[in-house]
């Protein structure tokens, strides 16, 4: 890379990628799951095995790959956890979509005026959940691609590889405001066709939207071969009713209020969430989507890293 990649993505975006995140996010790895001709250097075994199976190289052993390829007889004589290279490698593909809709604003400020501590907003999570996902796989040598949208594509980058392009995406997040109400499932079918090369799909939402019109949707990159991730983010007081008096709930997207006491509701509130959580959750297990539920409480850098800690085990 350039010295003046390194100079951008030590810089791009002060608010979503910044020094101490960059430190943070050194030691992690973000690994493919389904190998498919074209789509994934590095760390991404190829299903195109070469004539020669000798040995090739080492790398280093990062969290979230798959124990099972740890060369243990260099770990006895080093105490260094490597991996032994032997099969030709390609690059990843990673296409990450974000949802940008009213909804993904609740939280941040208003919260911290109304609850009088810090508080982050499910769109500003995303974006920092998507601006170190896109670090992460341009700094590992593999490629990602940005879309924002509400209930239509906003913004579509394509997948690119350089520095130059981490700092595109990331400024685009740092000007990007929440717009209308959701159809995610309008959004995935708009990007299919944008997605030449096969690879991984990332897509950060609240899905507060129709889960059989979202599987609908997402079941056409699963028949293309296409690994998908879904990260279900939701604010911790979506989670969890906060314990006030009473209290003005507002639908953010098509503006219908009502004014209730949280205790009144608490309980009925959570079946019906947890209800619908496990929908999405079974849905996507029996898809063999991964599906990981993220609350904003949670510190997006410890959430992404036992995410890929995880991913690895269930792969071992």
């Amino acid at each position: 890379m350039s010295l003046q990649g390194k100079r951008q993505a030590d810089t791009a975006g002060q608010k979503y990628l910044n020094a101490d995140s960059l430190r943070y996010l050194e030691s992690l790895c973000l690994s493919a799951r389904v190998t498919v001709e074209g789509a994934y250097s590095g760390r991404h075994k190829s299903p195109f095995k070469g004539h020669s199976q000798e040995f090739t190289d080492y790398r280093e052993y990062y969290p979230g790959d798959s124990i099972r390829t740890i060369d243990w007889k260099v770990y006895a004589r080093t105490d260094r956890y490597v991996i032994k290279l032997s099969e030709k490698e390609t690059v990843m593909t990673c296409y990450l979509l974000v949802d940008s809709s009213a909804s993904m604003a609740f939280g941040g400020k208003w919260h911290e005026q109304f609850f009088g501590r810090d508080d982050v907003s499910k769109f500003d999570y995303a974006c920092y959940l998507a601006a170190a996902i896109c670090y992460l796989t341009i700094k590992q040598g593999d490629k990602v691609g940005l879309t924002l949208f509400d209930s239509k594509v906003k913004y579509h980058a394509p997948a690119g590889g350089t520095y130059s392009h981490l700092y595109k995406m990331v400024s685009r997040l740092e000007t990007n405001k929440v717009g209308e109400e959701t159809s995610i499932s309008q959004a995935l079918r708009e990007t299919f066709p944008l997605f030449k090369r096969k690879g991984v799909i990332i897509l950060i939402s609240d899905l507060l939207d129709d889960p059989d019109e979202i599987f609908g949707a997402l079941d056409m990159y699963r028949h293309k071969n296409f690994e998908v991730i879904l990260f279900h983010l939701l604010h911790k007081h979506e989670l969890e009713l906060p314990r006030v008096p009473s209290v003005n709930f507002i639908d953010s997207e098509s503006d219908e209020r009502l004014t209730s006491i949280p205790d009144d509701i608490r309980d009925s509130y959570h079946k019906q969430l947890h209800e619908y959580i496990d929908t999405v959750s079974s849905t996507a297990q029996a898809r063999k989507i991964d599906y990981q539920l993220l609350s904003t409480e949670t510190p997006y850098q410890m959430a992404l890293r036992d995410y890929i800690a995880g991913r690895g085990r269930r792969w071992s």
